[in-house]
């Protein structure tokens, strides 16, 4: 193999090949030494410049900028292992959070009191102790490939950092929106505007905003009063584009029940789309999905033959799909956030007496505790419901000693 070199360093060999070039043009070479022969130098060398090939990361003379190692890492071990979306956060984080303060400095050099002042920078600046985890774990994986397989360095500086303990837990402010606010909303935004339908399934469904936007109506079933979520509307950064996707875990994937009311309005809305696509004829917008699941809006029957059309139930009143972003800014334009949505479902649900389990079902939680701990707001109502349930169970405590009380005095 011509292209792994063998060269001797006093009493030992190293292998040496090129793997490319850096992001300002430079060649990146990989060598090792160590070897007592030649022939095991190139035989190891063989072997790393295949690995090479094949996407990993070698040893190299030279420093790795943290910034070209996280492009490397990126592209090579976590696009063959993460969903697109997945990528996409990966990689916004790793633009705003990582690369700014770290990117330029070699991994090599990289130390745990570095990355904790690094850390504890980013606590300062206001972000949240769940996002503070997430970009601390995308570094942590990152720099343990470095560790193995990729052998840059022996040990990983990240490992024993913790995120500051007084970070904000709570970033987003999650309200509880009252009836009359979802009114007045519904009446700013009648029938016919394309923030309708999002807030009337948002506030009776506690969905997900991307859910929302990616229902179609054959998820819907009028008769059984009953909706499947089986799809999403994510942006994808990195593709600069939206895609109809499956939920990102099982748990999400469900069937709800709904209300009466609900499905009126859906069913008015379905009328009226059907009236505006004959109405509106060849410029109506229809959408499609290609193999890859990106989202396009287009005139009817000019679609590629190997694109499919999606019946969207949320879509502006000329047929085009509506981006999640879209009703999120238009939302909170309005002083609220589509979390409170999900959110008042959540409580009021509990308030009146649901499960923690059946709730975390319906808003497609793995697990009850995160139903608990981030969607059931601590009303006035559940405060008052806990102190009567404590009351009730010290009753026949009570009773005992007023028993005990009346007997003494006789």
């Amino acid at each position: 193999m011509a292209k792994v070199r063998v060269r001797k360093r006093k009493k030992t060999y190293s292998y040496i090949f090129e793997a490319g070039k850096t992001a300002d043009g430079k060649r990146k070479v990989v060598e090792k030494g160590g070897f007592a022969t030649q022939k095991e130098a190139y035989t190891a060398g063989v072997a790393a410049y295949t690995s090479y090939q094949h996407g990993n990361i070698g040893i190299t003379s030279q420093a790795i900028l943290l910034s070209d190692y996280l492009g490397t890492w990126l592209e090579s071990v976590c696009r063959l292992n993460v969903r697109e979306t997945t990528l996409g956060l990966y990689s916004n984080m790793i633009r705003l959070h990582i690369r700014p303060q770290l990117g330029g400095i070699a991994v090599q050099d990289l130390t745990p009191a570095m990355l904790d002042r690094w850390l504890r920078a980013l606590a300062q600046d206001g972000l949240s102790y769940k996002s503070l985890q997430l970009i601390l774990a995308v570094l942590r994986n990152a720099l343990g490939y470095a560790v193995y397989p990729g052998q840059l360095i022996a040990s990983n500086p990240a490992t024993y950092i913790d995120v500051p303990r007084t970070a904000p837990r709570h970033i987003i402010q999650r309200d509880i929106i009252r009836p009359a606010e979802v009114q007045a909303l519904l009446e700013k935004f009648p029938m016919g505007h394309a923030a309708h339908i999002p807030i009337l399934l948002l506030y009776h469904t506690g969905m997900r905003i991307g859910e929302v936007m990616g229902l179609c109506w054959q998820d819907i079933d009028f008769d059984a009063r009953q909706i499947t979520v089986r799809m999403q509307i994510r942006y994808i950064t990195e593709k600069h584009g939206c895609y109809h996707l499956p939920p990102k875990t099982n748990a999400a994937a469900r069937t709800i029940d709904v209300d009466p009311t609900l499905l009126q309005e859906l069913s008015a809305w379905k009328k009226m789309q059907a009236e505006e696509e004959l109405r509106l004829g060849p410029s109506y917008r229809c959408n499609y999905v290609d193999a890859e699941h990106h989202l396009t809006s287009g005139s009817k029957g000019i679609s590629e033959p190997l694109e499919q059309r999606v019946d969207l139930v949320c879509t502006k009143q000329n047929g085009a799909f509506i981006s999640p972003d879209i009703i999120r800014w238009r939302i909170r334009q309005e002083g609220y956030n589509s979390h409170s949505f999900r959110h008042t479902h959540a409580t009021l649900l509990i308030e009146h007496g649901a499960s923690a389990k059946g709730v975390a079902g319906r808003l497609g939680h793995a697990s009850t505790l995160i139903t608990q701990d981030l969607y059931t707001h601590n009303t006035a109502k559940l405060q008052k419901d806990t102190e009567k349930i404590f009351e009730q169970t010290l009753q026949p405590e009570m009773q005992t000693k007023r028993k005990c009380r009346q007997n003494a005095d006789k």
